[in-house]
């Protein structure tokens, strides 16, 4: 029986790393249509081709993400690892009071942010 093809970036080193450090990430559920945390935020070149970018988003003037679409995010299930960090680290808090049961320690959140940025090349 032939293995099933999978997606180069599938199996890419980036992928991988993009996958644990958002396994790491505690899930919550936002506010239904709530987008106050969505502005510009850092974007890995994984994350801009998953999300099927070249280059990352113009920063619009209201500070606005251009993904923040009548309330809702048009690329949530892709969303980049600052989006994901929002509201479930202990100085990244929702406004709203949202956020998982157990949130990231300060410090977990900023090996998250450190692993991130070293593995992309980032300074």
């Amino acid at each position: 029986m032939k293995k099933p093809k999978v997606a180069a970036s599938a199996g890419s080193a980036a992928a991988r790393l993009h996958d644990r450090l958002y396994a790491a990430i505690p899930a919550f559920e936002c506010i239904e249509g709530c987008t106050d945390c969505c502005g510009p935020v850092p974007w890995s070149a994984h994350e801009l081709k998953q999300a099927g970018l070249s280059e990352p988003p113009a920063e619009r003037d209201d500070q606005a993400c251009v993904f923040s679409l009548a309330g809702h995010c048009g690329i949530h299930d892709r969303r980049p690892l600052m989006c994901r960090l929002y509201g479930a680290v202990e100085d990244l808090r929702c406004p709203h009071g949202r956020g998982p049961l157990e949130p990231l320690p300060v410090e977990a959140g900023h090996e998250l942010v450190r692993r991130y940025k070293i593995g992309n090349g980032m300074r």
